[in-house]
């Protein structure tokens, strides 16, 4: 049996699976600031292959490769972004510019749903939101704060708002702090809705993932929007040797 090693490392969490074949085998999700010891549970599957797509810092990562050292002798491949991939086209002027999740992530996109026309919304720390056509050409993409990241400005930047919610509700607040939760999540909820119009009016697919994926899918409903759990690991299968660094 061979097994393989995909990471997918954010500026919060740290996602990771091994596979064998198609079959996912063991997963887990971590804090970035919690590394050691990631993979000691896994020691008895002996990979041959470790894929890893980081946006996280360069001492994230070494301590990664460090992790991933201490219990398999293999090489740790980086996911690099380049101006095509694995049949995409990059729109960006600067490729080396553009996070290696999106990146991934919308090459993920692109091979499971070949021939539609793709918004991929990745709610995480930030909201990055991918277009890619139906001839596999990223077109461009925002990028904004995730609920998170919205919360935490207005706490910081208002001297009255000193409290913050966790609970995923839209209904109107009844204090300061469930006015800023509830409305920080009715903002990224009017946003897939208001992109999942633009997509069925192209006859195309919006498709949701991140963290804060499953708070929105709780309260859409809107059947036509597909829920990828683990889109920029799902988008290793798709690449070349050529593709890692």
């Amino acid at each position: 049996m061979k097994y393989r090693l995909e990471v997918d490392v954010g500026n919060s969490f740290c996602k990771w699976r091994i596979r064998a074949g198609q079959d996912v085998v063991v997963a887990d999700r971590v804090s970035t600031h919690q590394l050691t010891g990631l993979f000691s549970a896994a020691a008895q599957y002996a990979i041959e292959t470790a894929q890893v797509c980081s946006v996280a810092s360069a001492g994230h990562n070494a301590k990664l490769v460090q992790e991933i050292a201490s219990v398999w002798a293999v090489r740790v491949d980086f996911f690099k972004v380049q101006s095509r991939c694995a049949g995409l086209t990059n729109s960006y002027t600067d490729f080396s510019k553009m996070g290696a999740d999106r990146w991934l992530a919308a090459i993920g996109a692109k091979h499971k749903y070949p021939d539609r026309e793709l918004c991929v919304v990745d709610c995480g720390s930030a909201i990055n939101v991918e277009f890619v056509s139906k001839e596999a050409v990223h077109t461009g993409g925002f990028i904004m704060p995730g609920l998170l990241m919205m919360q935490r400005a207005l706490l910081h930047n208002t001297e009255q708002v000193d409290a913050m919610h966790n609970d995923l509700s839209i209904v109107p607040g009844i204090n300061t702090g469930e006015n800023v939760s509830h409305g920080c999540l009715y903002m990224m909820l009017a946003l897939v809705e208001k992109l999942a119009r633009q997509m069925q009016e192209r006859d195309g697919q919006l498709l949701v993932a991140g963290g804060d994926a499953g708070a929105l899918m709780a309260l859409l409903d809107s059947p036509e929007i597909i829920w990828e759990k683990n889109l920029v690991l799902d988008g290793f299968a798709f690449l070349q040797k050529t593709d890692m660094a």
